[in-house]
C-alpha cells in the first residue's frame, strides 16, 4: 500500500516568517515617511493573504495595491533569512517522517520563486518533493487549483494525503478535495479554524509523526 502524502503550508506552519516580513514591510512604510511595524502586529495578518497585510501594514501610506504588493515582494527577496525562523522541532520531525516513508510537499500562498528561495536559505528544500506557490497556478487557496495542481504532481489520490496548516484557508483547501486537515496550534491564523474542518491539532511539531500515524489509515 502507498504512502501517504503529506503537503505543508510554509508560513505559519514550518517558519515563523513574520520578523522578515515585518522588516520588509517597515522598509516600505519608511520609504513613506510612516514608523516601523513589529512582527507582534503583523502576525495574525498573514493568514489573511499577502493583499490585506500590505494594505493593512501600510494604512494611510497604501497607493495602487498591485504596485505595493509588488513592492513589497521585491523588499522581502532582498531581505536574508533568518535561520532562527523554522518552528522547533520542524527539522526533526520531517526527517523522521521521510525516513518512515512519507512524501512531503509544501502547498503555500506565498509565491513559488519565494518560497523555494526560504526553504533553500533554510537547509529545508531537498525535504520536498514538490513546492506549489500562490502563483504556481492561476489561483491561490483556497481555490482548488493549487490542490488539484499538487496532486497531478505527485500523483497521488485525495484519500492518500494530508494537508497540515494553521489557518482557515488551509482548512478550506483541504475541505474541497475531502483531504484530513492537521492544524498547528502554534501558527498565525488557528483560533479561525471551524473544529468540525479538523481532523487532529497539534501544540509541538514532535507530536505530528503520532498525529499522522492515528490519521493515516
Amino acid at each position: 500500500m502507498r504512502r501517504h502524502v503529506l503537503l505543508f503550508d510554509l508560513d505559519g506552519t514550518l517558519v515563523d516568517s513574520a520578523g522578515g516580513i515585518a522588516a520588509a514591510l517597515s522598509r516600505v512604510r519608511g520609504e513613506r515617511g510612516a514608523g516601523p511595524i513589529t512582527a507582534d502586529i503583523v502576525r495574525p495578518w498573514i493568514s489573511l493573504g499577502a493583499d490585506a497585510l500590505v494594505a493593512r501594514a501600510l494604512g494611510e501610506h497604501a497607493r495602487d495595491p498591485a504596485a505595493d504588493l509588488a513592492c513589497f515582494r521585491a523588499i522581502l527577496s532582498e531581505l536574508p533569512s533568518d535561520p532562527d525562523c523554522v518552528y522547533p522541532d520542524v527539522v526533526e520531525t520531517l526527517d523522521r517522517l521521510a525516513r518512515t516513508g512519507f512524501a512531503m510537499a509544501v502547498i503555500t500562498n506565498k509565491p513559488e520563486r519565494l518560497s523555494r528561495g526560504l526553504l533553500a536559505d533554510l537547509n529545508l528544500g531537498e525535504r520536498f518533493v514538490e513546492v506549489v506557490g500562490g502563483d504556481t497556478t492561476a489561483h491561490a487557496k483556497p481555490h482548488p487549483a493549487p490542490m488539484r495542481h499538487i496532486l497531478a504532481a505527485l500523483d497521488a489520490q485525495p484519500e492518500q494525503t494530508i494537508l497540515i496548516g494553521d489557518s482557515a484557508v488551509d482548512a478550506a483547501a483541504a475541505r474541497v478535495f475531502a483531504v484530513p486537515f492537521l492544524l498547528f496550534d502554534g501558527g498565525y491564523g488557528a483560533g479561525e479554524c471551524d473544529p468540525a474542518d479538523v481532523a487532529g491539532h497539534f501544540a509541538a511539531f514532535r507530536d505530528l509523526p503520532a498525529l499522522i500515524e492515528r490519521v493515516a489509515v
